[in-house]
């Protein structure tokens, strides 16, 4: 064929998912491609092999004189237009809207920044060395500031290939979806030079920005993986680029958008059922169709909390390319969250006139310490409530039961278990609980299990264990997954053959505070009487589920109800 050129709207996903061969050439290569193509985007001198629709064989693209090929100009101002409709700009590590984003003071976390940064570096020197990294652990645990931190640090390093930070609290409602991920991504992987810019602005002016209707994978092939992969081929012959790396962070926080504005074409349309955790899957999916690929240039580090639908896809799809970092004890929490408290409390006492050594106190910070529990969030929202906020009234315009000055605060704090009260210092803790609590399918029941949970044993002085509750509570099979599955960030929900025998186990005392406080809990409160009710119900009505043979196997105490 001479001066063939074969249009169509993106590349195909069997040409992309065929072999690890059927990458975008370069211009001046030969390449073989198994599967359907699209010649568009790229210079392909010679291609063998091919699958072009019901056509086989052999093609020939010749390009202009001089050897490239004729290309009308990009309207740049055009294709920027389309692309920033598109931009989730306050989703990039940087921008305005994380302004005030947490971030790791200095001199904590220091072994975490450590082993992610050398993973990052490291490239393919290690042996054993996997793609993608997970940080994942509890609610609360500064996951979001460690990777803020990191990604200053690879900025400031030139490693830094783009960003996105998920937001289920933010502003801005293109952080808590879908839409934006890959033009964001796009976006800045364009500062990288070469012909990446170029082709994005291409694909964006095209047909009035038509990319940005594709489904997600579409988009992901086209802006993001193939101008990496091509660029990739281009410097196989040259020296080893410098490692990079994508951030992700809060994937569990991207929710499944309700009543999108730009779905209004669709409102007629009988549409499936989706849910959030569909879309957290898809964008997992995506990533580890990049990571796995051999050519692709970056690794990727993703955060979030072990919400069961992302474990178990690093469980099973992404095990082998994934290495996982969970943000437990091994990693210090306390000793960090004790120089955080220092750092504070010394900056406050040198505002109020103080000697550190008068105030807080040596036991005040260790209580504050053990009831962190190894959360910053707890240390943070603690010492944001024991500072005070500057819209709060003066000392004098407040009525005399509300606490005023630091130190009343912070008495407030050490004494908030002995006795309710009216005041709520920890209000921004209180809403990301309020908010696991109304992820669950049924919130109601799954408060209903926690509070079953926290009966105690009046035999043994204790909770009783997880194989009694089961067998008494789960009035049909899998139902303590489904009550407790979406609470997997505040309390371990696979328990192990050996911990049958044991209660359950909390992340954080805080969230038994918050469960057992109702002007914290508010409607989600569930009084002890109550909870005795409900589990005495569920006694007689799983009564004739409960064979013999129930009992077999389970590691029976002396325990009962």
């Amino acid at each position: 064929m001479s001066n063939a050129r074969l249009d169509g709207d993106l590349p195909h996903r069997d040409a992309q998912e065929a072999s690890p061969s059927n990458h975008p050439a370069a211009h001046g290569t030969h390449h073989h491609y198994n599967g359907p193509v699209n010649l568009t985007h790229y210079d392909v001198a010679h291609a063998t092999n091919g699958v072009f629709g019901d056509n086989h064989g052999n093609i020939d693209q010749h390009g202009a004189p001089g050897g490239q090929s004729e290309r009308k100009p990009v309207d740049e101002a055009r294709a920027m237009r389309y692309l920033m409709q598109n931009v989730a700009a306050g989703a990039i590590h940087d921008s305005n809207e994380r302004c005030d984003a947490p971030k790791c003071m200095e001199a904590t976390r220091v072994a975490v920044q450590e082993d992610i940064l050398s993973w990052i570096e490291g490239g393919d020197q290690e042996a054993e060395s996997k793609r993608v990294m997970w940080v994942t652990g509890p609610a609360g645990t500064g996951k979001t500031a460690v990777l803020g931190t990191i990604a200053d640090t690879c900025k400031e390093k030139g490693i830094l290939a783009a960003t996105f930070f998920f937001s289920a609290f933010s502003g801005s409602v293109d952080r808590r979806r879908k839409r934006c991920f890959v033009p964001t991504l796009a976006f800045q992987l364009m500062e990288l030079g070469g012909e990446t810019r170029e082709h994005v602005l291409r694909l964006a002016a095209r047909d009035q920005g038509i990319i940005f209707t594709k489904n997600l994978k579409e988009q992901f092939i086209a802006m993001v993986l193939n101008p990496l992969l091509s660029g990739a081929q281009e410097h196989d012959s040259c020296a080893k680029a410098a490692p990079r790396v994508i951030i992700i962070d809060g994937l569990d926080e991207c929710n499944i958008a309700q009543n999108d504005p730009t779905s209004s074409a669709h409102a007629g349309a009988q549409v499936p059922i989706r849910r959030k955790e569909d879309d957290q899957r898809e964008i997992l999916s995506l990533l580890l169709l990049a990571a796995s690929n051999p050519s692709f240039p970056f690794r990727i580090l993703i955060a979030s909390r072990p919400e069961v639908t992302i474990r178990d896809f690093f469980a099973t799809d992404g095990k082998i390319w994934t290495r996982e970092l969970f943000l437990d004890n091994k990693y210090h929490p306390d000793a960090d969250i004790a120089l955080f408290y220092d750092a504070k409390f010394s900056v406050m006492c040198r505002h109020l006139g103080i000697r550190p050594e008068e105030w807080p106190g040596k036991d005040a910070k260790l209580i504050l310490i053990r009831n962190a529990s190894g959360q910053f969030i707890y240390a943070a929202t603690v010492v944001r409530y024991i500072e005070g906020s500057p819209s709060l009234p003066s000392p004098q315009s407040q009525s005399s039961n509300q606490p005023s000055t630091p130190h009343q605060r912070l008495q407030h704090i050490l004494g908030q278990q002995r006795a309710g009260s009216p005041h709520n210092p920890l209000e921004a803790l209180d809403a990301l609980y309020r908010l696991l609590l109304d992820a669950c399918p049924d919130p109601e029941l799954s408060i209903k299990w926690v509070g079953a949970a926290q009966i105690e044993d009046p035999d043994k002085l204790d909770h009783f264990p997880v194989w009694l509750l089961r067998l008494v509570l789960e009035a049909s099979p899998g139902e303590e997954q489904y009550a407790l599955g979406p609470l997997s960030s505040l309390l371990p929900t696979q328990i192990s053959e050996e911990n049958l025998g044991k209660p359950y186990s909390f992340y954080h005392k805080s969230f038994l505070d918050f469960i057992t406080d109702p002007t914290r809990c508010g409607s989600r409160f569930l009084a002890e009487t109550e909870a005795f009710i409900w589990v005495a119900q569920r006694f007689f009505e799983t009564l004739d589920k409960r064979k013999p043979s129930s009992y077999a196997a389970l590691p029976l105490t002396n325990t009962s109800f």
